[in-house]
């Protein structure tokens, strides 16, 4: 298993990130890493790991994904060129299973000039096809090469604020956790893991255990799963 690490902001992937961090949440994140390889260990493929990468719901501490090298070995620089409104769309084509322009225009909420540009570019990049009048989109296989996304938010003892940011990564994540070094957390913060479904991973020492796992959300669960996508496939990439 080999581990693609992203630290800072990286323009040429059009990869935005916080200054790294300094203190003890930021070194309970540190102490972590380590352990991510475990946390994949019944699959097979590689790990990209982001520090606090910059996205619409904030700064999720630490972001480990799954993804398969073999998914990424076509990738053409068209590719490079697409922006977030494309992979909205291919988002919801995937999601549709195919759709025409009178259709994606109200349901997305965007000009016909933005649109046809978007379908221009996922065309150039092969990740769409028309037929029979439809937008269909390629295989998700064949163009989202994340098999799971794994989002951590580090705390000390503020529960609370650790649950709240741990349902914003809902958004892009397979799984959402909370990481903290309280050996014995209370009846309130299992509750709440239960509602919420994010999960609870404890950092003792040289000791990590899932607490409780995370509520497993397919992916991609929106266009915020595509941005970690391209952002591998770009960094893989990179000339």
């Amino acid at each position: 298993m080999n581990i693609l690490e992203f630290s800072g902001s990286n323009p040429r992937i059009s990869l935005l990130a916080r200054s790294t961090s300094t203190g003890p949440e930021a070194e309970l994140v540190r102490a972590f890493k380590p352990y991510i390889p475990a946390c994949f260990r019944w699959q097979r493929g590689d790990v990209a790991i982001f520090n606090e990468p910059k996205i619409e719901t904030g700064f999720p501490d630490l972001v480990a994904a799954q993804y398969s090298p073999e998914s990424f070995a076509e990738w053409s620089q068209a590719r490079l060129k697409l922006i977030p409104i494309d992979l909205k769309v291919i988002h919801h084509l995937l999601q549709v299973k195919g759709a025409d322009s009178e259709t994606l225009l109200p349901t997305l909420g965007i000009g016909a000039r933005v649109l046809l540009a978007s379908l221009e570019r996922l065309l150039d990049a092969n990740m769409i096809t028309r037929f029979k009048g439809k937008w269909q989109p390629r295989s998700r296989k064949a163009v989202f090469g994340i098999r799971s996304i794994m989002a951590v938010e580090a705390k000390m003892k503020n529960w609370l604020d650790a649950f709240h940011q741990g349902q914003l990564n809902q958004w892009f994540a397979s799984e959402s956790y909370v990481l903290s070094p309280v050996e014995k957390p209370q009846a309130s913060v299992l509750d709440r893991s239960r509602k919420t479904g994010v999960g609870i991973l404890l950092l003792n020492g040289t000791r990590v255990r899932c607490l409780r796992k995370a509520e497993k959300v397919k992916i991609p669960a929106s266009y915020g799963s595509w941005l970690f996508n391209e952002w591998i496939g770009r960094r893989l990439h990179e000339s």
